[in-house]
């Protein structure tokens, strides 16, 4: 997105690493994010192989490497946005889980088909087509969902920030 390449920050960092310092700080502090971070590229994958319609692809979103940056240093010095307490956990919640995919919520599904058939003979299974939910989420509930995080309030205001 920026032109800039990762590896070069990674060869350079002695150089660079006090004025981002100084960067990120400064965003976190300010709870404020700058605007040409906000900005992405948005590249079709295919998920499938050779895929014959639009809806056989995914977007990616192509962030610049600051942000990523800033984004991967919230999330290690806050765990709670990872791990959060247990009246915000969702344990059937497969999404933005480093373990997560949809094959991980695939065998879930058919475990616990397998363990009620042990002891039933019958099993109905309802399935929703939710590939447009982001169309319609509640930011409001979402909002107060992370309110409740154990987090300050101007990680809280640069985490919405980034990640809205």
């Amino acid at each position: 997105m920026d032109n800039l390449p990762a590896w070069f920050l990674h060869i350079e960092a002695p150089i660079f690493c006090k004025p981002l310092a100084s960067l990120f700080n400064r965003s976190l502090a300010t709870t404020s994010v700058a605007r040409q971070w906000k900005n992405a590229s948005i590249l079709p994958v295919p998920k499938i192989p050779s895929p014959p319609n639009l809806a056989d692809f995914r977007p990616i979103s192509i962030t610049p490497v600051l942000c990523r940056t800033l984004e991967h240093i919230v999330v290690r010095e806050y765990p709670a946005i990872l791990h959060p307490p247990t009246s915000l956990s969702f344990v059937d919640q497969y999404a933005l889980h480093p373990t997560g995919s949809t094959t991980a919520a695939l065998i879930a599904l058919f475990q616990t088909v397998a363990d009620i058939m042990a002891t039933d003979p019958f099993v109905i299974v309802i399935a929703l087509d939710f590939s447009k939910a982001f169309d319609s989420v509640k930011h409001n509930a979402l909002r107060s969902r992370k309110a409740l995080l154990n987090i300050s309030y101007s990680i809280y205001n640069c985490w919405w920030t980034l990640f809205r």
